[in-house]
């Protein structure tokens, strides 16, 4: 009950209380936003919803709120990781935007290098156009560069993994990489011992060989000393 007045009450005050009159306080609306696997939604497995900023709610309880839901998004996650890659609406989701950003880490128009925090993110085939709001089809463009895609004859087509193909108003091509990882990874191997735990390669009972002097370099007799 005091959630409804809360939410939904209007003031006597307020211009929305009694007709129809551009208000404030009468205006607030609650907005609720779950985010719940398909296969949930039809009743094939019982696996839990996201509830937006709260936490985990069970099967049957999203249910119910979709099954009261004004409008939908769909969104294309990876299978294994669950970014968001794809999605109806316009406006990217927060996890597109930060996976966005850690690929192009700045601006993507050829020689431009501001940040790309203070970028915006275009789509390359225009939503007008029936581009779809999908990672392949967006990158960060700074305000000025973004500009000069839209309203310019400046033209670009992008690659798989991230590439752009930029044709200038003369006709002259640039390809624009999407950065390389900033972290890379080696594998050091190391060289077995024998089993019977010697690190040298002497038969059994052979004499050791004798021991190095400290600071000294071996060498055969007469030969050129290694400097």
């Amino acid at each position: 009950m005091f959630s409804d007045l809360l939410l939904t009450g209007s003031p006597a005050l307020d211009p929305t209380g009694t007709g129809d009159g551009g208000g404030t306080l009468g205006a607030i609306r609650a907005h609720v936003q779950v985010a719940v696997s398909a296969l949930t939604l039809t009743g094939q497995d019982e696996g839990p919803a996201d509830l937006a900023g709260r936490s985990p709610i069970d099967a049957n309880t999203a249910r119910e709120l979709a099954g009261n839901a004004t409008s939908w998004d769909r969104l294309l996650t990876h299978p294994v990781t669950g970014t968001v890659l794809e999605c109806d609406s316009y406006r990217p989701t927060a996890a597109m935007v930060r996976l966005l950003r850690a690929r192009d880490r700045h601006c993507r128009f050829p020689g431009c290098r501001q940040p790309a925090i203070r970028c915006e993110l275009d789509h390359t085939i225009a939503a007008s156009d029936g581009g779809a709001t999908h990672v392949c089809n967006l990158a960060n463009l700074c305000k000025r560069h973004h500009d000069v895609k839209h309203h310019t004859r400046w033209r670009v087509r992008q690659l798989p993994g991230g590439r752009l193909i930029w044709t200038s108003p003369t006709g002259r091509i640039y390809r624009e990489d999407a950065p390389p990882p900033l972290v890379a990874f080696t594998v050091a191997f190391t060289a077995a011992s024998p089993p019977d735990g010697r690190d040298d390669q002497q038969p059994p009972g052979a004499p050791s060989p004798p021991p190095r002097s400290p600071g000294r370099l071996d060498t055969p007799p007469g030969s050129a000393p290694p400097f």
